[in-house]
């Protein structure tokens, strides 16, 4: 049978090149030589001695042991690895910098407009080193039906294909000064000073914002933003210019190369530059070719319906003074984000776009405005904002607050900031807001809380012991409705949406109130606290987040048993929910534990790397952290352990023995014990939970042992 091809799409993978100390050989950096983890396409390192670099094979259905080598890239850890020593050397001090009188001075050559690619003696050289094709063709099932396929070829850069980077180059160089003027690519320069603008500044003497793309990404996205120049309906600029805005944040060298099954990309694809809120510089990234950017750039966007009679303004919220019956805000998150550094990232591609349609907006950004940091002037700037919304609605006028962050200090800061301009949380809701499936996978806070705010016209008073007992029953109700209307196949919540639900029901209940007996709420707000010290309302935050981490039972395990847990066997078990759900990044687990209030966590991991984060099984824990105090005297650390001797010894009844020997009142324990050995069992047959098979099945296999034993 006859096969058609359809399509094809073509991605390159570049990566960063300097001298190596060892050998002053020019050496390619990257963290890791994998390309594709699925089928074992890695590259290999050679020694060019004659022209003292290293040549860069691709290796397709590579050996385990290529392969291995291969994981192991020449930056490990922030420093540079000679392949041939294994010497390892500090990334500044490649760059070139130094302390001069106390203060650090960068070592790079700041790129001037003109430069494309790095100069011959710049420290930072770059290569292309792999290019991928993918076909989409047409051919025949086992049934005979006609249906679409794909096969993706990777292959060593030839010089043909440096040749034609070369041609890219020169493409680029007749119509650069034309476009930047014309607003095709961007001209602006990064401003100076930001926490994230001066990223690539320091790491790779980026200065302007179109030396974060490469030529071929420069040419491939000007070509296409071109088009909205060519043409006067402002729908249509409008149209043109997000799509560029949203193919520029997926084809830029801050693009991620994502080569792991366990993120997703076992045959290699393209992440996008804002997979986090910063301007992360990278060593190895991807480049579109231009038919994938034709993909993007023909995307329905969705559009909607405007009043005609609205005004869109920009405005500076300390000084409106026209009323209103509703105000919606999304504020900013204390110092998460620095959105006014980022977005300069995507306003360098719209500014001429914005000139045309929106004449009379500011273009500057207007970063003098941006309320930033986390300290006292920081607090002061949202009381300002929050207080005049408030006098600018009725009595009966609404606010709407979006809300996401998971520091409790951060909430308390927010439910003082509200109290201080006169408001309260009459009601909260999380909302899904991540609702693609791909983005449900894990546990990560998939929500928002929306915080509805009134006018806070009441002077009740409350005493500080009364708050504990009236949270309780608030955050309780919250997570019951949440529970109730969430989707049992497919979750819209995780663990840390529920946390998040917590502090805004601790919220609703402190900001009712117009004052707390012996608590002078704004001189909490303003006061600089000493390390690790705590605001009354971060306490009582705390405290919603512990009722919500004891509220939460794992799925299908007893109620009643799980009260009868402490603490820390608590926080073991949910972290397997966790890992259940797709969760393995660090800071859920910390925040669980915080929940649970337990401070001594870290001999449970099996794996602290990063987005690998899980606890151990019983047969990796062995015999550490057996007997004594906490989780290392608990029953279920008793349990990991007969299920270590059920595996190692293939013996139920070495199980029992042991949990009749040493766990006291084992007959009192007994139902608790198989309770927790069935929610074991359930976590056999995961996919990627592959370590917990063997003790998993041991689970069943003892419990069922433990229901027949008779002393």
């Amino acid at each position: 049978m006859s096969t058609c091809a359809i399509a094809v799409f073509r991605k390159d993978v570049y990566c960063v090149e300097a001298i190596c100390p060892t050998n002053e050989y020019l050496l390619p950096l990257a963290p890791s030589w994998v390309i594709a983890e699925k089928n074992n396409i890695c590259a290999v390192l050679k020694p060019d001695h004659a022209n003292k670099r290293y040549d860069i094979e691709v290796i397709v259905n590579a050996d385990k042991e290529t392969f291995a080598k291969a994981k192991k890239g020449t930056v490990q850890k922030g420093r540079m690895v000679c392949p041939e020593t294994g010497e390892t050397f500090s990334i500044p001090e490649i760059r070139g910098d130094k302390k001069i009188d106390g203060k650090t001075v960068y070592g790079l050559r700041l790129w001037e407009n003109e430069d494309l690619v790095p100069r011959p003696h710049d420290v930072f050289q770059e290569r292309l080193y792999c290019v991928r094709w993918v076909e989409t063709y047409n051919d025949f099932n086992a049934k005979g039906e006609l249906v679409e396929k794909t096969r993706r070829h990777y292959y060593t850069v030839t010089q043909e294909d440096l040749q034609r980077e070369l041609q890219v180059i020169e493409l680029l160089k007749e119509r650069f000064s034309d476009w930047q003027a014309k607003g095709y690519i961007p001209s602006r320069k990064i401003e100076r000073g930001g926490d994230k603008t001066e990223e690539p500044i320091r790491t790779r003497g980026w200065s302007c914002w179109h030396h974060l793309f490469t030529p071929r990404q420069l040419l491939t996205l000007g070509l296409y933003h071109s088009f909205a120049k060519q043409i006067t309906d402002c729908d249509e600029i409008i149209r043109i210019s997000l799509l560029t805005g949203f193919a520029a944040n997926w084809n830029s060298r801050l693009s991620i190369w994502i080569s792991n099954i366990q993120t997703g990309g076992g045959v290699g694809k393209i992440g996008q530059t804002f997979s986090n809120q910063a301007l992360n510089t990278l060593y190895n990234y991807p480049a579109r070719g231009i038919t994938l950017a034709d993909v993007q750039f023909n995307q329905e966007l969705r559009v909607a319906t405007i009043n005609p009679n609205s005004t869109i303004t920009p405005y500076d919220a300390r000084s409106i003074e026209c009323k209103q019956d509703l105000w919606i805000t999304d504020p900013p998150y204390a110092d998460a984000v620095n959105y006014h550094e980022l977005s300069d990232f995507f306003l360098a591609w719209y500014e001429q776009d914005l000139k045309r349609v929106f004449p009379s907006w500011p273009l500057d950004g207007r970063k003098g405005l941006a309320v930033t940091g986390n300290g006292a002037d920081f607090k002061q700037s949202m009381v300002e904002i929050y207080r005049n919304l408030n006098k600018n609605m009725p009595d009966n006028g609404l606010q709407m607050v979006q809300f996401t962050h998971q520091d409790p200090a951060v909430w308390a800061d927010l439910g003082m900031i509200l109290w201080a301009a006169g408001l309260h949380v009459s009601s909260a809701w999380t909302i899904a807001t991540e609702t693609s499936s791909g983005l449900k996978k894990g546990n990560y806070v998939q929500g928002t809380v929306l915080l509805v705010l009134r006018k806070r016209i009441n002077h009740e008073e409350v005493f500080p012991d009364e708050l504990p007992s009236l949270i309780e029953d608030e955050v309780r109700a919250q997570l019951d409705d949440m529970l109730a209307l969430d989707d049992k196949e497919l979750p819209n919540f995780g663990d840390t949406d529920y946390q998040l639900a917590a502090y805004a029901a601790a919220l609703r209940v402190m900001t009712q109130y117009a004052s707390i007996e012996g608590i002078n709420i704004e001189n909490e707000l303003y006061r600089e606290k000493q390390k690790n010290q705590k605001s009354a309302f971060e306490k009582l935050i705390d405290q919603a987040v512990e009722i919500a981490c004891n509220h939460l039972i794992p799925t299908g395990f007893d109620e009643f048993q799980w009260k009868g847990l402490a603490a820390s066997e608590r926080l073991y078990l949910k972290g397997l929910e966790l890992e259940k759900h797709g969760e393995l990044r660090a800071g859920a687990y910390q925040e669980l534990a915080k929940g649970f209030g337990v401070r001594e966590y870290t001999f449970m991991f099996a794996s602290t790397k990063a987005n690998e984060v899980r606890f151990k099984t019983g047969t990796e824990f062995k015999r550490s952290n057996l007997g004594g105090d906490n989780f290392a005297g608990s029953l279920m650390r008793h349990v990991l352990f007969a299920l270590h001797e059920t595996v190692t010894k293939e013996n139920a009844k070495e199980g029992v023995n042991y949990l009749v020997a040493e766990v006291t009142d084992y007959w009192g324990n007994r139902k608790k014990i198989i309770e927790i050995l069935r929610y074991l069992n359930r976590l056999a047959h995961t996919d990627h939970m592959p370590h917990w098979e063997v003790d998993a099945e041991a689970a069943q296999t003892l419990a069922g042992a433990i229901e027949n034993y008779n002393a």
